[in-house]
């Protein structure tokens, strides 16, 4: 949908400059749960074909599981929601940071848990656009970064564990005694 800009107004106004930035944001958010990112993967791009099973399979021992990083990023993602709604937020602890998997590990649970990281994205970047300018460069209660900033970590910060998840999915495939693929895209 075109901005419309009002003719008494400059076209770089800030108001519609926080705007676009705040749709370009909330895009590379929803971007980084769909698809496409321009580096790899997204993060349901690397979650393709990947059963219960092997995302609780721990294939490097000092890594995290697949569906302990699913977990992360989903309280990362809600914990930035709160933030931005206005809640002065601590640091997580490891156990906020580093949910425990359900058990047991069902395969409804671990659709429920993609769902839930889905839906964490999604909100957030909703919650981008609708801030745009009345909040877009405001200081996060107990931070040292505004919700610009926020907004743009969280994407990164997801892109990073996509690449973390496809790493596990080829070694989970390499350890596999009939080595037969995980549905493996392109990557």
């Amino acid at each position: 949908m075109p901005i419309e800009i009002p003719e008494d107004k400059p076209v770089r106004h800030p108001e519609y400059v926080y705007m676009d930035y705040a749709r370009h944001l909330s895009g590379r958010l929803r971007r980084t749960i769909t698809g496409p990112m321009w580096h790899g993967p997204s993060l349901r791009e690397a979650l393709e074909g990947i059963t219960a099973a092997d995302a609780v399979e721990r294939p490097i021992r000092s890594m995290k599981t697949i569906w302990e990083i699913v977990l992360h990023v989903t309280a990362r993602a809600e914990r930035a929601r709160s933030r931005m709604d206005g809640l002065a937020l601590d640091e997580p602890t490891p156990a906020q940071d580093w949910p425990r998997t359900p058990i047991p590990c069902t395969a409804a649970a671990w659709a429920y848990s993609q769902a839930q990281m889905a839906n964490a994205y999604r909100s957030m970047a909703v919650r981008v656009c609708e801030v745009m300018s009345s909040g877009f460069l405001k200081v996060v209660e107990k931070q040292a970064y505004n919700v610009a900033t926020m907004a743009d970590g969280l994407s990164e910060h997801g892109a990073y564990h996509a690449g973390q998840i496809v790493l596990l999915r080829k070694e989970i495939q390499l350890r596999r005694p009939n080595r037969t693929t995980l549905t493996d895209p392109i990557w």
